[in-house]
């Protein structure tokens, strides 16, 4: 078989996995340390594309007792064979959720046909008597405990996120639906719930006060993606085919793979590959967003349209359990779902007052990539970027001590943002002149805290820009806004970069090549309606004696 053969970049369910001859990471050593907590109720929230489905085909398999689909794993020779459970497999995937009542009617036939398999006719008419009757006619038919399983328990929810009304009819029925499984506990022997957005106990699963969150547990963190070890175990090969490829080493290849699709945790300690885009990578040779491009977050876009944040998500966050890990329609808030669903992920637990307190970021380089691209095509309604092809010429300007170039590009690309987005003041512009640096590429952060001060923007040059040199380049930004008509802008961007040296921002940078830009904004207000802007930069090079 040819060795991309072995690459699952198309099959999520465990059996046609196994009997395809499929690279199979073994996760059954997690699974069974699940199970052996002996509980009845489990949730696991992770992002879109993140292994949930096979995690949910692997129990469906393991439960019915099919021994032989796990030879060579670590449950082989731990598991009680002879012990096999009816298995109700819910998967969100495969149901209509156009409207409510499609909802409705396309699960009321799933349950049919999963009934139909047990050759029981169900009578009931909604979906939820349906589910109450379906589990309770076949712990009559088996005489034996149900186990349930639930694939994308959110999914109508998230893909209506956008109309609030409409996603919260869809959690009240979802909740009417899962509140079945609380009457049923006396037949169930095991219930595992997956989704994106981690549940919220005064909403969906309200019933469930015994349900086990495993989402933030470190003993489970690694169910789902891949570690180092296992990376270089199952796929070592694949990483020695890349290497002589591209001619590069086998470690300077592992770490090319590590910044693009590594750095996702739910603990701050173990830290995982994305599954879905490594698998790709393998079978195509090629560093591509693959995650990213599965599906486009329309939810994120929303929300940033509506708080206008951005650089919330390019730098690290600290945050304490409460304020980012649920999930509540009625108040979306930003970085709850930018974590949930992949955006932005664990690099740190640490405790305060007893209390755990984690510090979140961008996992990897696919990610802000894509972030960066995606958004600012969508968020700044840009069909394409002509000045995208002027980046390294900007950046050679910039070096040179001259910032013309720049001033033309920022206020092109400001003067075309649409003008319900536009907010007057000096927050707006310096997060919106921050994103369109972030666009063309440039390693750009902002709101840098230090002993002087926060310094609003800064650009450095990193190993991975095609415009890297050995001496290295850091690009501080002041930036001044004013709308004031007595105020000149001459002065303003002076006042701007003499703010850079008395505060000695740069001071924050080691031994590297210091450039400093004074940036003024001046909105004028025109007497026909509108405005128009001005803007002016001083730069200036300094040596940063630190």
């Amino acid at each position: 078989m040819n060795m991309k053969g072995e690459l699952s970049v198309d099959v999520a369910d465990f059996r046609k996995l196994i009997r395809k001859n499929k690279i199979y990471v073994d996760k059954t050593k997690v699974i069974k340390n699940i199970i052996d907590r002996n509980g009845t109720y489990y949730f696991l929230s992770r992002p879109r594309r993140f292994g949930k489905s096979l995690l949910i085909s692997t129990l469906k398999e393991l439960y019915e007792g099919n021994k032989e689909l796990f030879k060579g794993t670590y449950i082989y020779d731990k598991w009680n064979w002879s012990e096999t459970y009816p298995i109700i497999l819910i998967d969100l995937n495969d149901i209509d959720d156009e409207t409510i009542e499609s909802f409705e009617e396309s699960l009321s036939i799933h349950l049919d046909r999963i009934a139909k398999n047990f050759s029981i006719n169900l009578i009931s008419k909604s979906s939820k008597d349906k589910f109450s009757e379906l589990i309770e006619e076949v712990y009559l038919l088996y005489k034996q405990e149900v186990v349930v399983l639930v694939d994308e328990y959110d999914k109508p929810i998230l893909n209506k996120i956008v109309d609030t009304s409409i996603a919260i009819k869809f959690q009240e029925k979802l909740k009417n639906f899962y509140g079945t499984l609380k009457s049923a506990d006396s037949k169930l022997k095991f219930v595992f719930v997956t989704g994106i957005t981690k549940f919220s106990k005064v909403s969906i699963f309200s019933d469930f006060n015994n349900l086990i969150d495993l989402t933030l547990n470190s003993d489970y963190s690694t169910i789902c993606g891949y570690t180092d070890k296992e990376v270089e175990k199952y796929f070592k090969k694949f990483i020695d085919y890349y290497a002589n490829l591209s001619g590069n080493t086998y470690n300077e290849t592992l770490k090319l793979i590590k910044h693009h699709y590594d750095g996702y945790s739910w603990d701050g300690e173990n830290f995982l590959y994305n599954p879905y885009s490594l698998m790709n990578f393998f079978n195509d040779d090629e560093f591509n967003n693959y995650w990213f491009e599965s599906g486009t977050p329309n939810f994120l876009i929303k929300l940033l349209k509506k708080d206008f944040n951005i650089g919330n998500i390019f730098k690290q966050l600290t945050l304490s359990t409460s304020e980012f890990k649920t999930f509540d329609i009625k108040n979306l808030k930003q970085i709850p779902l930018l974590f949930q669903s992949g955006y932005l992920t664990i690099v740190k637990k640490e405790y305060e007052n007893g209390k755990p307190i984690y510090t979140l970021k961008i996992p990897n380089n696919e990610v802000e990539e894509s972030i960066t691209e995606n958004l600012f095509n969508n968020f700044l309604n840009k069909a394409e970027n002509t000045f995208a092809s002027k980046r390294k010429e900007i950046w050679q300007e910039l070096k040179n001590g001259k910032c013309e170039l720049l001033i033309k590009y920022l206020k092109k690309e400001i003067v075309n943002t649409p003008y319900q987005l536009k907010i007057r003041n000096w927050k707006y512009y310096q997060t919106l002149i921050y994103f369109i640096m972030k666009s063309l590429g440039f390693n750009t952060n902002s709101e840098i805290s230090m002993f002087s001060g926060r310094l609003d923007i800064a650009i450095e040059e990193d190993s991975y820009f095609p415009f890297y040199d050995e001496k290295g380049n850091v690009i501080v930004i002041e930036v001044k806004y004013t709308q004031q008509k007595n105020r000149d802008i001459e002065t303003l961007s002076y006042d701007a970069i003499n703010q850079i040296k008395e505060k000695k921002y740069y001071e924050f940078y080691g031994d590297v090549n210091i450039i400093i830009i004074g940036l003024a904004i001046k909105e004028v207000k025109l007497k026909i309606g509108g405005s128009r802007i001005d803007m002016k930069c001083e730069i200036e090079k300094v040596t940063n004696s630190c």
